[in-house]
């Protein structure tokens, strides 16, 4: 056969050594194939994320509406069957104690159990009539008004941390 005459290109003869593809094609595919994997990754690191999101959802929004309601109750000094604020404080510690059950590797018993101290440490609705006949009940009155302003500070620093923990879990 003469060389003028060949069937085959040299173009064609390189590309049926290198197994029939050719450089651009092997680069494309590798290219088209890490991005698939960088999608998929994607899509499943961000699902999960999603999950876990939504699994620490009601107990962060506890603990925001527990801080919300602690910084009422900081206000003023608790009477008990005065403070219209103490009905809601019940409600929020159901809350955080379901999220407590829901999490339990998350502090929120934390946040319980300052509250429900906070709780038992309030004044009794008629403390000025005492206070006027005994004045002795002065310093216990006063113990008990100290004792609240320290489970707040204390319910604070643990929702803060709370907040902090589940916002670095969801990276929100």
């Amino acid at each position: 056969m003469m060389p003028g005459l060949s069937s085959f290109s040299s173009a064609e003869a390189g590309e049926a050594a290198s197994g029939g593809f050719s450089s651009t094609w092997t680069w494309s595919v590798v290219v088209a194939l890490a991005a698939l994997l960088v999608g998929a990754w994607f899509k499943i690191n961000h699902r999960r994320r999603d999950q876990i999101t939504k699994w620490y959802q009601p107990g962060y929004d506890a603990a925001g509406q527990a801080r919300l309601l602690r910084d009422r109750l900081s206000l003023t000094t608790a009477v008990e069957g005065v403070t219209p604020e103490l009905r809601e404080l019940v409600d929020v510690i159901s809350k955080l104690k379901l999220a407590e059950q829901r999490s339990p590797e998350v502090p929120f018993g934390v946040i319980v159990a300052e509250l429900h101290g906070y709780s038992e440490s309030l004044l009794p609705p008629d403390h000025a009539a005492k206070l006027a006949v005994d004045p002795s009940l002065l310093d216990t009155y006063l113990g008990l008004a100290r004792m609240q302003g320290i489970r707040l500070e204390s319910a604070r620093t643990a929702i803060i941390a709370v907040q902090r923990m589940i916002e670095k879990r969801t990276r929100k």
